[in-house]
């Protein structure tokens, strides 16, 4: 098998977003990203004053303590700055569209900036990759661990395409 460069793959980018809770009150707390070319990064994010929502349930889930946001996390607009830094005006994909989108407007509105980046759905990696590839994907996304923190999981994505290229080369 051939050795598969990073520069072999497409650029393909994933978000992650771990959060408060599940309802309409919930807020972005960290937010995570990773790509082919083996960039990544993640952050807190300090809540507002109005957050105020905070779901035990949710935080059993990814681990992160409250207190945590406050004394690492980031405001608001630098949080928002620092992925739109980051990202640029790239599609990002991301496993829960829906929610996803809601809880990056909830940053972006508080910081009063727009995102520079679009979010799609990992389903839409099928008009970049092949139909074995996008089977692999699965497969291997499947056998990997979901950890709840957010550039993780972003990562899991990226080992799970990487995977699929060392399996059925390029395109």
């Amino acid at each position: 098998m051939a050795i598969l460069l990073a520069s072999d793959l497409p650029l393909i980018t994933f978000i992650d977003i771990e959060t408060s809770g599940l309802g309409p009150d919930s807020y972005p707390i960290e937010l995570g990203w990773a790509d082919t070319l083996g960039n990544g990064e993640g952050f807190l994010i300090c809540p507002r004053d109005e957050w105020t929502h905070w779901d035990p349930v949710a935080a059993s889930i990814h681990g992160i303590a409250r207190d945590e946001l406050f004394e690492r996390g980031l405001h608001v607009v630098d949080a928002a700055e620092k992925l739109n830094d980051m990202l640029g005006f790239e599609t990002v994909y991301c496993d829960a569209l829906d929610s996803d989108l809601f809880w990056i407007s909830r940053l972006f509105d508080a910081a009063k900036l727009e995102p520079s980046f679009r979010v799609s759905d990992f389903y839409q990696l099928h008009k970049m990759l092949s139909d074995k590839h996008m089977l692999s994907l699965r497969q291997m996304l499947k056998s990997l661990p979901v950890l709840h923190r957010a550039q993780a999981d972003a990562e899991r994505y990226v080992k799970a395409i990487v995977a699929s290229y060392s399996n059925y080369g390029i395109r």
